[in-house]
């Protein structure tokens, strides 16, 4: 066995480890990591690191989190918060490292394990309701398993997004995927996932307008995957879409209940723009979810206070965290893949990005492992793609 060959599959595997649980994820990366600096060095010792200003500007939010710990008080949450993070630097450093193309193995990882995952939920609630008649087993939490149903709504809508370009000649595979991760979608009923989906299959109609044809989704897959979502989404969960009337009231008046996720993300929001305009440069790495604690329990918010909720937007996460040099340095982290998609004209890259984006307003994707591993390596697999659009 050679070094590629324990690269490729520690690639391959990270994917599952991610579902399976953070630790395992880590192992993966230190494997690839391992074999790659090994394959580099016997095979391409003279080759130069392709560094990007995407790769640049992961290492610049890196570097503040690191320097957000000099005036953090909780120095525990601190370590935590760099062990979480430390793909930041390690996945552009990887990716930099001449080297193995990573976009093959991400989208066989991505594409595979997510299906297999979503198949295993639905035979597993299938079994639940069929033995047991336990109906709730179909939706959100139940069906999602042990990943969150939003982390696992934002996996699913990549791979549907992306392996359209991997599995375009296998149109019926390519069918049975756009099915498959349109109706768990829906069943799994997060607001955020389902929002987000229908809103870059809906941007996939309009691209091939705006730059003509690419290979990947055809329209009438995308208005079936719109179709599916809808009437999953509404079948199984329209009990949580009824939840944002809350979240009007909770806009209206701070004195109203809190008693959902979505009013919960208004009181949050609030609280954290409280901080930020008290603190401009931030409460530091560390202090995030105490300072938050501090506003939940003053204005007697028990339903953020009992769960610690974090601000559940990357962009509060960083201006609590580092005030306004951390929202810039985030926006322009994810502007430059934006920009690059744009001016490249690549309608996958784009519409994996937007997803990024979407589920950044309303969940802080980059503090656990789920989201910043996996978005972090999306990137780096759409940098190497643009780069070398053969090896896509």
């Amino acid at each position: 066995m050679t070094w590629t060959t324990v690269e490729t599959w520690a690639w391959r595997c990270l994917m599952p480890a991610l579902l399976v649980g953070g630790t395992w994820a880590s192992v993966c990366i230190l494997m690839a990591a391992v074999a790659r600096f090994v394959s580099w060095r016997k095979r391409h010792p003279g080759e130069g690191w392709s560094w990007s200003m995407g790769s640049l500007w992961c290492l610049a939010y890196f570097g503040l989190q690191l320097v957000g710990g000099l005036w953090s008080d909780n120095a525990e949450a601190w370590r935590f918060s760099l062990e979480v993070k430390s793909s930041l630097w390690a996945l552009p450093l990887l990716a930099a490292m001449p080297g193995r193309p990573l976009s093959r193995d991400f989208w066989w990882s991505v594409g595979w394990s997510v299906v297999a995952y979503l198949i295993w939920r639905l035979l597993r609630a299938g079994w639940w309701h069929a033995i047991e008649g336990d109906a709730s087993q179909w939706q959100y939490a139940r069906f999602a398993g042990d990943v969150h149903p939003t982390y696992l709504s934002l996996h699913a809508a990549v791979a549907w997004v992306g392996c359209g370009g991997q599995w375009a000649q296998r149109r019926g595979l390519s069918w049975a995927v756009t099915a498959l991760v349109a109706v768990s979608l829906g069943l799994m009923g997060s607001k955020a996932g389902i929002f987000s989906a229908a809103g870059v299959a809906t941007l996939a109609l309009a691209f091939p307008l705006m730059w003509g044809p690419s290979e990947g989704k055809t329209k009438p897959q995308v208005v079936v995957f719109l179709a599916l979502l809808t009437l999953s989404g509404w079948g199984a969960s329209r009990q949580r879409f009824a939840e944002m009337g809350t979240a009007a009231a909770a806009v209206q008046s701070d004195a109203a209940p809190v008693q959902s996720s979505s009013a919960g993300r208004i009181a949050v929001w609030r609280a954290s723009a409280e901080i930020i305009a008290r603190h401009p440069l931030g409460v530091g790495t560390g202090d995030v979810t105490d300072a938050l604690m501090s506003v939940y329990q003053r204005d007697g918010i028990a339903y953020a206070s009992e769960r610690r909720l974090n601000p559940h937007n990357q962009w509060l996460q960083a201006g609590v965290a580092f005030g306004w040099p951390g929202m810039l340095l985030l926006t322009l982290l994810l502007g430059w893949w934006f920009r690059m998609g744009w001016r490249r004209r690549n309608q996958w890259v784009m519409l994996c990005v937007c997803l990024v984006g979407m589920h950044a307003l309303v969940e802080s994707v980059l503090e656990v492992q789920r989201g910043v591993v996996f978005i972090l390596w999306l990137f780096v697999a759409t940098e190497s793609a643009v780069r070398d659009p053969s090896k896509a």
